[in-house]
């Protein structure tokens, strides 16, 4: 794997690059990266696995291979405070009482701190009000006009990424940046050569949410706030109290049950074609008349404050968004609605990311490495390069290093009722329940929703006598660790835990999955890029809901075997692996493990050791 990076990076090539669980990708692509005289982007999922690059793996290789090399770690903006906007909370007589309650502890870390990294703080979370109060975020952000500008961490992260070899950073940073290139505000990665993409299978929807844009009520509010902070002589508060109440007349033009709405719908009931936008195209009008007349007024004003700056980019971005969801239509484009609570959000996305990509990312840089343990549908990446645009790259499948024959059964009942079905449930608790039996706990129950997690949960509770731990019930890294340290756990998730999620030895016996992971087909995008692929003559489901099936299935069958001594049991519930055609998809995809429909072979198999001994009779 490691000579593949290297080869693409000389040739100045992309490479499109799977490597199974215990390959070691990690040292594999940091090796060539490192080595490089060319400045590397390594960009991650998520922040976890950030953190263990840059905190483990990356200064392991320094001290033994590349002491002269120079690494950065760059999180987005709102990861960092913001020194104007705590100097000025610091200063306004009415604290908020979070504020003035732990006003001193973050003195006193701000006095220390070199990086202004929120994560420093144990006892603040991301989440908390008083953190979003004071984060660095770019829509409030008067850039060097600032009078904080030098000491900013923002600043000083921008100034050390310039200085350095190697920039690590994850997928939401890094399609944040590419399409905020023109903001120099925002924008806070420097050029580089070489960018290294992991966990690859994510680029796709990373990329068109940052690539689509959205507007919301929520953005309307803290503007409105912003500008009468700005302003206290009251001098916008006219403009500023019509723009809130058209803000109001708009929002109240859609409708009002929560939920997700395509602007733009064929009705079936009526056999017409509905369009959202109609209904509020005069409540629009007048809201894009306050925007306009704000932005105009504050423009001509002279000796603005700095603050005036960061107003008049935020109203720029409102007004372009607006635009493009109201005044045009792109086909290439997805448009929807949201209602969630009392906010109400308008969504842009494109369809297609290939072109963006093409242009945004695989044209400007010399060599892009996408790596994954599931790139791949059917032993090959043609998937992966139509959705994502990948020029003519270079690819490999590095095997695993994993005996499956071995360490692991796959579990396909049959004559099991499809998930749709009655007795479903049923069934499903049944065949759980003597599956826990033999592993005595210690399992991932994978669902693809969250009501059927919690109708499992609420059935397990009254008849399993092992420990149960629910995703939603803590933040996410406690639930792991309780899982890990508690004997017998059995942990019921949904998607966040299908990947990103590492446990090792005799704590993970078995993994079992409600059903086939098919995206939602009324999903806004989802249905967005079903729709287009009909219209082109192409089978949508073989060509995109199978492929996307498939990637993420593997992914939650991944968490079990994550060393050479993990063994255990894969469990897939769904009848439809064998009665379906595109079953045999799904099966070419999944490890080479041993397949039985007997529940008996699980306890057979669990009876020998992990050379294939039988453990009561090692002889």
């Amino acid at each position: 794997m490691a000579e593949a990076i290297s080869q693409a990076i000389e040739e100045r090539n992309h490479l499109c690059l799977e490597a199974a669980t215990g390959t070691g990708k990690t040292l594999a692509y940091l090796i060539p990266a490192l080595a490089s005289d060319r400045r590397v982007i390594i960009s991650t999922a998520t922040k976890n696995l950030q953190e263990q690059l840059f905190l483990r793996d990356i200064p392991f290789l320094q001290k033994y291979l590349f002491p002269e090399v120079e690494v950065t770690y760059m999180k987005g903006r709102q990861n960092y405070i913001c020194l104007k906007k705590f100097a000025e909370a610091t200063r306004q007589k009415a604290l908020s009482s979070e504020l003035a309650e732990r006003q001193e502890a973050l003195s006193d870390w701000i006095a220390t701190t070199e990086t202004g990294d929120r994560a420093e703080l144990s006892w603040i979370s991301d989440r908390d009000p008083l953190w979003q109060q004071l984060d660095a975020r770019s829509e409030t952000c008067t850039g060097q006009k600032c009078d904080f500008f030098e000491e900013c961490p923002i600043t000083r992260m921008r100034q050390k990424a310039l200085e350095s070899d190697v920039i690590v950073v994850n997928h939401a940073l890094l399609f944040a940046n590419l399409a905020l290139e023109s903001d120099e505000i925002g924008r806070i990665l420097p050029d580089f050569s070489i960018l290294v993409l992991d966990e690859a299978h994510e680029v796709e929807d990373a990329a068109c949410t940052y690539f689509g844009k959205q507007a919301s009520s929520y953005q309307i509010e803290e503007l409105c706030r912003d500008f009468i902070k700005t302003f206290q002589d009251g001098l916008y508060d006219r403009e500023v109290g019509e723009l809130e109440t058209r803000a109001r007349v708009f929002c109240d033009s859609f409708p009002p049950q929560e939920g997700r709405y395509p602007l733009i719908f064929f009705d079936r009931d009526t056999g017409e074609t509905k369009d959202l936008r109609e209904g509020a195209s005069t409540a629009y009008l007048r809201l894009k008349a306050s925007l306009q007349k704000l932005y105009h007024s504050i423009q001509r004003q002279g000796n603005r404050p700095p603050e005036a700056d960061a107003l008049i980019r935020r109203l720029e971005q409102l007004l372009t968004c607006l635009e493009e969801v109201f005044d045009h239509h792109d086909p290439n484009s997805v448009y929807w609605l949201e209602r969630r609570g009392r906010g109400v959000f308008l969504n842009l996305r494109p369809i297609d990311v290939s072109g963006i990509l093409q242009e945004n990312l695989f044209a400007r840089t010399d060599t892009t490495i996408l790596t994954s343990a599931t790139l791949s549908t059917n032993a090959n990446f043609e998937y992966l390069k139509e959705r994502l645009g990948v020029p003519e790259p270079a690819e490999l499948i590095v095997p695993s290093e994993f005996d499956y024959t071995q360490q692991a059964i796959l579990y396909l009942p049959r004559d099991f009722p499809e998930p749709r079905a009655p007795h479903y449930l049923d069934r499903f608790l049944e065949e759980v329940g003597q599956i826990l039996s033999l592993t005595e706990g210690h399992a991932f129950l994978l669902f693809t929703s969250f009501q059927q997690m919690n109708r499992v949960h609420e059935a397990l509770s009254k008849t399993s006598s092992y420990p149960l731990l629910r995703q939603g019930d803590r933040p996410k890294s406690q639930l792991l660790e309780a899982f890990k340290q508690t004997p017998h756990a059995v942990l019921l998730a949904t998607a966040s835990f299908w990947q990103g999620v590492d446990v090792q030895g005799d704590a993970l016996r078995a993994v079992l999955i409600d059903k086939l992971p098919f995206q939602v087909p009324t999903e806004p995008v989802v249905a967005a890029r079903i729709e287009r692929l009909e219209k082109q003559g192409v089978n949508s489901f073989l060509r995109y809901s199978v492929p996307e099936a498939i990637i993420t299935l593997r992914q939650g069958l991944g968490r079990l075997i994550r060393s050479r001594q993990d063994r255990g049991v894969l469990a897939i519930f769904d009848s439809r692996l064998r009665t379906r055609s595109y079953g045999s998809l799904f099966l070419q995809s999944l490890p080479n493990c041993p397949i039985t429909d007997n529940i008996n072979s699980i306890k057979q198999f669990f009876s020998k050791d992990a050379g294939g001994r039988d453990a009561e009779n090692p002889a």
